[in-house]
Order: structure tokens, then C-alpha cells, then sequence
């Protein structure tokens, strides 16, 4: 995510990494020690928005639905409602992110309101289809022609839109930013 990450700190905005390794899961967990931190970073910043790619964006979805203080979320390339081969996956962490799964289901079912979110796409994205990174709630959808799945995170033009919708969302400073699940960035205006 690093023209993310230079574009932000371009702009004033500070970063930092939560660690969360998801690979033998399961994503609740993540997603609880996701809202810890954020409520650690709203003690001292006025905005956070979270940016999550792939399983990262369902932490970051998964925290918001929670009531973690998120101004705005922005999710690339996450499968919102699924991938069809995940419940073939040999984790459980890979089977929570099945199509239809008891996962999804529960966290589409927590009450209350969620964050506005931004879900970004690569046009060529080959892993998550487009129609399983739409969330089954209100959204903005940006398409970043000719990239795929991981493409997506370098191009300067996914920088440009993850900080135009962190701007307008802003009330003073903070943003956080999610990798793949495997490495997340935490990012913030100070």
C-alpha cells in the first residue's frame, strides 16, 4: 500500500501498522482488536477512516458494525458477500469468507449504524468479482480501470480517491488503513 501510504503522509496524514496476523483466523478476533485500537486513536485524533484491502476490509467492516468510532471506511477489493471457492479453503479463517457464510450473515445482522464506506475495485481484479465486493448496505463504488486484485493497492489513482473520501469525511485529523489482513496500516492526521 505504498503510494497510499506516501500520498497520506504527502497530505499531513501520520501512519502506523496493526499487525494482525489472519491466516489461521477467525476474523471476529481481528476485528475485536481492530476496535480496540481504534478507540485507543480516537483519544487523540478527531477522524479516523479505516481502509481495509481483501480480508482486511472485512476486519475494518466487521469493527465499524461493532461501533468502532470510524468517520469512513474504505474497503479494495474485499469480498463483501463472499467468494464462491472459499468454502473449500483448508482454514476456517478462508471458509468465514464463503459465499453466504455464517460469518457474513452475522455480521450483516449486528444493529446500529455503520461508517459510510467507499469499495474500491480493479477492473481486472481475477480473486474478488464486483459483485461480491459490494456490501448489502448504502456505499460508493470506484472501479480503477486496468489493475487486479493486488495492482489495485499501488495505483496512484486509488491514493487519489482513498484521500479525496478521507478528506470529505474528515473533521480533524486521523486515518487508518487495513492491508490484506496479513499486514495492516494505521494511518493518521496530526
Amino acid at each position: 500500500m505504498t503510494p497510499i501510504r506516501r500520498s497520506a503522509r504527502a497530505e499531513g496524514w501520520r501512519t502506523k501498522y496493526f499487525n494482525e496476523r489472519l491466516a489461521f483466523g477467525p476474523i471476529a478476533t481481528s476485528a475485536g482488536r481492530l476496535v480496540n485500537l481504534i478507540d485507543q486513536l480516537n483519544q487523540v485524533h478527531d477522524t479516523i477512516v479505516v481502509v481495509g484491502h481483501s480480508m482486511g476490509g472485512l476486519v475494518a467492516e466487521h469493527a465499524g458494525a461493532l461501533g468502532a468510532p470510524i468517520d469512513a471506511l474504505v474497503t479494495i477489493g474485499t469480498p463483501h458477500r463472499g467468494h464462491y471457492l472459499s468454502r473449500f479453503g483448508p482454514l476456517p479463517v478462508m471458509r468465514e469468507m464463503a459465499t453466504n457464510s455464517a460469518y457474513l450473515r452475522s455480521v450483516d445482522a449486528i444493529p446500529g449504524p455503520r461508517p459510510p464506506i467507499l469499495v474500491i475495485i480493479g477492473a481486472r481484479d481475477r480473486l474478488v468479482s464486483k459483485s461480491a465486493t459490494r456490501p448489502n448496505r448504502p456505499h460508493a463504488f470506484l472501479e480503477i480501470p486496468n489493475v487486479g486484485h493486488l495492482g489495485v493497492i499501488f495505483e496512484q489513482r486509488t491514493a487519489d480517491a482513498i484521500l479525496q473520501w478521507a478528506d470529505a469525511h474528515a473533521k480533524g485529523v486521523g486515518v487508518m488503513t487495513c492491508d490484506t489482513g496479513l499486514e495492516t496500516q494505521v494511518t493518521s492526521l496530526g
